[in-house]
């Protein structure tokens, strides 16, 4: 939905009318991602445009994507908007920033955001083990606090400040994110919400598609892949994926990050923030 923000945005400009989003069946649309945002109508009798979200453009079928570009760049291409800004775009509420604020008095006041449970509903090869992320948190975390954004339930990693009790929407989450120096993760939907905050991040990206396909300039990424296997496309049970991601060595990971958090920390370990 974060990158549909960026269609929607470029839609309303162009015939400078507000978006009315519809589904699957012709349903309306009502996204927590679409809250508060101008180029929005929830009234269908109004002079807007409609905009059918059914389907992704880049999705040629099963099996087929167009892999060449970034996708928010597909569809504008398929809705004939002659554009290159690829930016995604949440607005928060005053209740939001609110609370966001309350929480950050409690958190250091540089620190990095980690989710090392990522979300593999779509794509189950998104997978990281939870021993390499804890083996990446023991490596930078005396450099840089680290925060741990999971929801909760989810298994907490050592030499982490969890507040998994503390957001209690996708939303709370992207907002907090603008706030922190570097966010670290598998790709997916925080990823996106990193770009409509302007945060940097170091993105594992799994071996079935080119990260071309979703990142963004704010993105560090690192591909996992071989020259025998990737842009499979297997979202399921690929077990030439998940044998790469199992076999990766997060030393990489701890140099990207290192490589972003130094100018933070000048190479001195222990700094009180």
């Amino acid at each position: 939905m974060l990158m549909w923000t960026s269609v929607i945005r470029e839609l309303s400009l162009y015939h400078k009318k507000k978006v009315f989003v519809i589904g699957n069946k012709k349903k309306h649309v009502i996204h927590e991602i679409l809250k508060n945002n101008p180029y929005i109508s929830n009234n269908d009798s109004d002079d807007v445009i409609i905009l059918s979200i059914s389907k992704t453009p880049e999705q040629l079928n099963k099996q087929d994507w167009v892999v060449d570009k970034h996708s928010i760049l597909t569809r504008y291409e398929y809705f004939n908007l002659k554009n290159d800004n690829i930016k995604c775009e949440i607005y928060f509420t005053t209740e939001e920033i609110e609370k966001i604020n309350e929480l950050r008095k409690i958190l250091p006041r540089k620190f990095i955001v980690i989710e090392p449970h990522a979300k593999t509903s779509w794509c189950d090869s998104k997978r990281y083990s939870f021993k390499k992320w804890q083996y990446i948190i023991d490596n930078i975390y005396k450099d840089l606090p680290v925060v741990q954004m999971s929801i909760p339930g989810k298994k907490i990693l050592n030499n982490v400040i969890d507040i998994s009790d503390k957001i209690s929407s996708f939303r709370e989450a992207a907002l907090l994110l603008k706030y922190c120096e570097l966010f670290v993760s598998a790709e997916g939907g925080l990823m996106h919400a990193c770009n409509a905050v302007n945060t940097p991040c170091v993105i594992l990206f799994p071996p079935l598609f080119d990260p071309i396909f979703t990142k963004y300039e704010n993105v560090t990424d690192i591909w996992i892949r071989d020259e025998n296997h990737f842009n499979c496309f297997k979202t399921k049970n690929c077990k030439e994926c998940l044998n790469l991601m199992k076999n990766h060595d997060p030393n990489e990971v701890i140099s990207k990050i290192n490589n972003k958090i130094r100018p933070f920390y000048s190479g001195s370990p222990n700094i009180d923030f």
